[in-house]
């Protein structure tokens, strides 16, 4: 892949998290709107979305990071972890409105399913490649190896 295609690759990546933040904000709004039971035990504070603004921090730094340096993984993993956070709030609120106004969105008990496991790759990504790869994108060392390949197989059978 050229430079310049992966440049449009990841800054099309990070316009697209933006507008699955967007997607959350509206999901959001709705689940703040509809009655949803206290019993669900459910966090739809303005905190909560407050707090979603600050993981557009990833893809928006993995763009800068892809689009410079497309060799370097840890741009793609930021992109990913990213994609993988935004996807996580928006299906959340989609998951809360769906449930709490039945028939108002499709499969939201899908969603919700999805949603209970996708934080796994997410931390996975984040809490193992990026740091095992930062800062150029290779192992310190080969005998770093075993860890990666442990990590990958645990994040994947979670």
């Amino acid at each position: 892949m050229s430079a310049r295609a992966a440049a449009r690759l990841a800054w099309s990546l990070a316009g697209f998290c933006v507008v699955l933040f967007a997607a959350s904000v509206v999901f959001w709004l709705l689940a703040r709107s509809a009655q949803v039971p206290e019993s669900w035990d459910v966090n739809i504070t303005v905190a909560s979305m407050l707090g979603q603004v600050s993981f557009l921090a990833y893809p928006l730094v993995g763009a800068l990071v892809a689009s410079r340096r497309p060799r370097n993984p840890i741009g793609w993993l930021l992109l990913t972890v990213g994609l993988l956070w935004m996807l996580l709030g928006a299906s959340d609120y989609y998951c809360i409105y769906g449930m709490a106004q039945p028939g108002s969105v499709p499969f939201p008990v899908v969603w919700a399913g999805i949603s209970n496991w996708l934080w796994v790759p997410t931390v996975g990504l984040l809490g193992t490649y990026v740091f095992l790869l930062f800062p150029d994108g290779r192992l310190p060392s080969p005998g770093w190896r075993p860890l990666a390949w442990l990590s990958g197989v645990v994040i994947a059978l979670l």
